[in-house]
């Protein structure tokens, strides 16, 4: 078993399935998430390694990264946004009113917030996304840990250094992945 003790998936090749990857042999398909993750990372594929976190850690996980990570890369503006706020609110009570309130402050956001999409992870993380009172409908199960790390890919963008911003945040998620979300 590998260090990831907050991570379900045994092998990476279940992860890399969900994002839609091929890898290039059936020895990485095997291997632990973990070890993948730090192929990816030593190859200076940073991107690739934050969308795997992403599709890596339960859902409520990858949202506490998504906003940890935004909240101390973003600019002023970004971290005043109350659509991270909306999601901040979320991950301390993770309630209905609350998910619903961060769909409602991300529909309200700038498109290219990372504020924004780490309030889409925390609406995509469970629960329906059709309108209240119409029938349920369940989010694509990828739909939260890709939107979280879209969030943390676009934060450390925008940041002054990419790559040691990402470098940073991938640092902090791989925390969660082994010793699970802070609590709030």
């Amino acid at each position: 078993m590998g260090r990831w003790t907050k991570v379900r998936w045994t092998e990476a090749g279940q992860i890399t399935e969900l994002l839609g990857w091929k890898t290039a042999e059936a020895s990485e398909a095997r291997s632990a998430p973990d070890d993948f993750f730090t192929r990816l990372r030593t190859a200076g594929r940073l991107q690739d390694a934050a969308y795997f976190l992403g599709q890596s850690l339960p859902r409520y996980e990858v949202v506490v990264w998504a906003t940890d990570v935004v909240r101390e890369l973003a600019d002023g503006e970004d971290r005043a946004s109350p659509a991270l706020a909306a999601a901040l609110e979320w991950v301390a009570d993770p309630s209905e009113t609350r998910r619903r309130a961060a769909y409602q402050a991300a529909a309200d956001a700038e498109p290219e917030s990372p504020g924004r999409i780490a309030a889409l992870a925390a609406f995509f993380s469970g629960g329906s996304i059709s309108p209240e009172g119409q029938a349920a409908v369940p989010a694509p199960r990828t739909s939260a840990g890709r939107l979280g790390a879209a969030a943390v890919v676009l934060a450390a963008i925008k940041s002054p250094d990419m790559t040691s911003a990402l470098g940073w945040a991938l640092d902090q998620g791989e925390k969660i992945a082994i010793e699970g979300a802070p609590k709030a």
